[in-house]
């Protein structure tokens, strides 16, 4: 039954490295999936539905996005991308390295990380440009991120799953979080010290869009205010409300400050800071209204059971290299199903935990399948990476794969060697 069910996820699959749209390779595969699971139009009208409704309801990303875009258009990205540039005298090797760790211990903080992308991405991106190593960082700081933070779904489940507690278990996972952390940061500044960034003069945008050139730094630390203070409300907003008691940084809280401050200490007034905002949101939403067709289509595929058939086969390797193949099949299946991570363990997690291992041995899986995101034409973060650096998300998943592969690789050694 696995060998018809699985056929619609290897139509996608071929149309894909074709180079086919994504869309028309959904269109193929979900038809096919209908054929085979005999489902009437209605029905696959509604899981359809529900799969544009799920990415169009991911709504912090969107006005993280629409608000980096609104300050990028005031200047202050960039002011604030050559003010670190000047404190680090040119070093811009050893800034992609910190922006990837900010991007890491934001994610690790948040449990997720799309939305911090959102403004981390451009960041980077004007700084250095899209250097692959860069954009691969990124993700799997991410990937690790989330699948082993203490605020996560994903720990969560890897802990119930072990039947330890969630904060015994992240503290398990942290010395391998720190470890990937550490790698994505140096594959980053590998990156750029091998390929050197975009060649910027001091330079900033002024009102117009234009280059004003040798903007003096009174100047540029005034425009950098707004975006300086929507990096330090997205990334540690949650942190400042809990120390203070009260809770003052939300989505709405940080979209409004940070406007507020554009039209302060930008170019831009009241009206062009408004109307940044509504056109910072374009491309992030025509993006997840594509994604989300997609998802459609892979939700009918699902409907056929045929991932939970697909994470079936770890229950019958032998014991001693269930782990990697657990794992592999995580990373997998998390490929076309990279939307929802949470659920791609909740298929797997399950044959681990019959079996009694160890949460560590859960958390080598959840972060697997973290992994396999990243390379998933459905994931909210790999959309914003291609926001953030102006690219196609199909070229995007083409330069991570094989730097995810890689860590996938270093993850598998490590989970052979600890559990």
């Amino acid at each position: 039954m696995l060998i018809i069910n699985i056929l619609p996820l290897v139509l996608i699959v071929v149309l894909l490295f074709k180079r086919k749209h994504m869309l028309f390779a959904g269109v193929c595969g979900g038809v096919l999936a209908m054929i085979i699971g005999k489902m009437t139009v209605g029905d696959a009208t509604g899981i359809f539905l529900g799969g544009v409704s799920n990415m169009l309801g991911i709504t912090v990303p969107i006005l993280y996005a629409a608000t980096a875009a609104m300050v990028a258009k005031g200047g202050s990205i960039q002011s604030l991308v050559e003010l670190s540039k000047r404190g680090l005298k040119g070093k811009i090797s050893i800034l992609a390295g910190i922006m990837v760790l900010i991007q890491a211990f934001a994610t690790y903080m948040a449990g997720m990380g799309a939305g911090n992308t959102m403004v981390t991405a451009p960041l980077i991106a004007i700084a250095v440009g899209a250097v692959p190593e860069v954009i691969a960082g990124m993700a799997i700081a991410t990937a690790v991120g989330f699948t082993t933070s203490p605020a996560s779904t994903e720990t969560a489940l890897a802990a119930e799953s072990a039947g330890r507690e969630i904060a015994a278990h992240a503290a398990a996972m942290r010395p391998f979080t720190i470890l990937f952390f550490l790698l994505a940061a140096g594959l980053a500044m590998y990156g750029v010290y091998k390929r050197g960034g975009l060649t910027i003069k001091e330079t900033v945008a002024t009102k117009d869009g234009s280059i004003e050139e040798k903007e003096d730094t009174t100047t540029l630390w005034k425009k950098a205010i707004p975006s300086l203070a929507l990096l330090i409300m997205v990334v540690g907003g949650s942190k400042i409300n809990s120390l203070i008691g009260i809770s003052i940084f939300s989505p709405a809280t940080t979209i409004i400050f940070t406007s507020v401050l554009t039209v302060i200490f930008t170019p831009l007034n009241i009206n062009k800071t408004s109307e940044a905002l509504v056109d910072g949101s374009r491309f992030i939403l025509t993006t997840l209204f594509s994604v989300g067709i997609f998802l459609g289509f892979i939700n009918m595929i699902a409907e056929l059971g045929t991932f939970e058939q697909i994470a079936a086969i770890a229950g019958n390797a032998p014991q001693m290299i269930v782990v990697p193949v657990a794992m592999i099949i995580a990373f997998l299946i998390a490929i076309p199903a990279g939307a929802f991570c949470a659920g791609v363990l909740t298929l797997v997690l399950p044959t681990l935990a019959a079996l009694g291992l160890p949460s560590e041995a859960m958390g080598f899986v959840a972060i697997a399948a973290g992994l396999g995101t990243q390379v998933s034409p459905v994931q909210i973060n790999v959309a914003a990476l291609a926001e953030g650096f102006d690219m196609d998300i199909m070229d995007v998943i083409k330069e991570n794969i094989k730097f995810i592969i890689s860590a996938m690789v270093i993850l598998v050694i490590l989970a052979v060697i600890i559990v």
